[in-house]
């Protein structure tokens, strides 16, 4: 289940940008971020997920659509080989993967804690207050910056975020989740739309006939 929690660490970055100039300090980006993320209430994107594998030495690449509704909704769609729906609806969080006719469910807020890099997603938590930020460098042609998002407490078992932005426009253009096991996510977002007054349906599950609920408690 570790694959699509990474997913989720880093569907916010599409609702985000920062002010533009090469030389800002790592607090003055977390405010603006932090302020787009304010005036964010929803989007979509097509995404897709590279996930490198540490323990098989492989990339594994998804294609989808992902929403996100404050507070704390999301809708993953994955319909490749193999299919896959997260919602989470505020109070629960929903995996289903239809070829195994089973979904695995988990209380929402044991999944989302304010020190996981997942924790602004869902309003949980502050960037300043629950993460140590830096500027991590910047792409070889120069054209992007890098955020790093290290959670202040329990750093070694949750992993840490890289947002990728643009230097000119100020925009986020992908993210990377590093998991404590090696693995990295990167995700990238495309045909992103913000603020279109999702209705909650959207983020509702209903468990199909004839499939398994299977109780996958996250965290303490």
């Amino acid at each position: 289940m570790s694959r699509i929690l990474q997913a989720f660490a880093v569907g916010v970055v599409v609702a985000f940008s920062v002010t533009s100039a090469a030389a800002l300090e790592a607090g003055d980006v977390v405010r603006r971020v932090q302020e787009r993320y304010d005036a964010t209430h929803d989007f979509t994107a097509k995404v897709i997920q590279k996930l490198r594998v540490a323990s098989l030495d492989k990339t594994l690449t998804t294609e989808g659509t992902v929403a996100f509704k404050k507070p704390g909704r999301m809708r993953w769609e994955f319909k490749e080989d193999d299919p896959q729906i997260i919602v989470a609806d505020g109070t629960t969080l929903w995996f289903y993967r239809p070829q195994e006719q089973q979904v695995f469910k988990a209380p929402f807020d044991a999944a989302f804690r304010s020190t996981t890099p997942i924790s602004f997603l869902t309003g949980v938590g502050r960037i300043a207050q629950d993460f140590d930020v830096t500027l991590n460098g910047e792409s070889a042609d120069g054209k992007l910056l890098y955020l790093q998002l290290v959670p202040k407490r329990d750093a070694g078992d949750v992993g840490v975020l890289r947002l990728r932005v643009t230097r000119d426009s100020a925009d986020i253009r992908g993210a990377e989740v590093f998991d404590p096991l090696g693995n990295v996510s990167i995700l990238e977002f495309e045909d992103v739309k913000r603020n279109l007054e999702l209705p909650d349906s959207s983020f509702e599950f209903e468990v199909p006939p004839g499939v398994d609920v299977i109780s996958a408690p996250i965290g303490d």
